[in-house]
């Protein structure tokens, strides 16, 4: 599997699906290929770089363990069902409910001073924020629309990893690189809304750790390439 493809099943397992394509997903050969892209993801120095070659898909890679938790592992290998996955996106996945953990950038980031007059310059925790202005006019740059089911939050997180997998199957790698260093910092916080939740919520806890995991690996790799680039014009000097 890709790194596009990788993005396209993160997107969908925070988006509604059908009952037959989650099914495909699960319980076939597409999530063990998931995994290894995962794997891949977080130990390459050129993550999202593709299609990789025979010889780095063969190469030894760390466990997953290596970079979750235990529970996090066990999780990831048995995703939930397609009723398991509806009843907890019922449940945390709707706003409004005293356990929603809905996954859309503006209820996690403030609004800067320039967004709204007060008294919701630096708001936090409301919808419609800066992220959701800026992916809505960025998929209308792009050529596309919103679909209507996010309509009222086009910065929620399935949309934001459908559209890094738009830009690597469109060849614009370092676009991705540069989107996900932009956009993801916000998984942090949500990462501690889900640690909240009375429910088990390991599985996507996994995921937004291998999104974190991905995004450090990206980080650490911009920085040794700016190091080696300004190492190299200073020796020119």
């Amino acid at each position: 599997m890709e790194y596009d493809e990788m993005f396209t099943v993160l997107s969908m397992c925070f988006a509604p699906v059908e009952r037959d394509e989650w099914k495909q997903l699960a319980d076939g050969p597409l999530w063990s290929d998931f995994l290894d892209a995962a794997r891949r993801g977080l130990q390459d120095d050129d993550a999202l770089d593709g299609p990789a070659s025979p010889m780095a898909r063969a190469r030894t890679r760390c466990p997953l363990q290596e970079f979750l938790s235990a529970g996090e592992v066990k999780a990831l290998f048995a995703p939930p069902t397609y009723d398991e996955k509806r009843l907890f996106a019922a449940r945390h996945f709707t706003g409004g409910l005293p356990e929603s953990a809905v996954p859309v950038e503006s209820l996690y980031t403030a609004w800067s001073n320039g967004s709204l007059p007060s008294p919701f310059s630096k708001a936090e925790g409301m919808y419609q924020g800066d992220s959701a202005r800026y992916l809505r006019d960025l998929v209308e740059r792009m050529g596309m629309q919103v679909p209507p089911e996010f309509a009222a939050c086009p910065d929620h997180l399935a949309l934001e990893l459908d559209l890094v997998a738009v830009l690597l199957r469109s060849g614009m790698r370092e676009a991705a690189v540069q989107f996900v260093l932009e956009r993801f910092s916000w998984l942090t916080a949500y990462r501690m809304r889900l640690l909240e939740l009375a429910d088990d919520a390991r599985f996507y806890i996994g995921l937004v750790d291998v999104l974190v995991g991905v995004r450090e690996r990206l980080a650490l790799t911009a920085d040794v390439r700016e190091r080696a680039e300004r190492d190299r014009l200073h020796a020119c000097i």
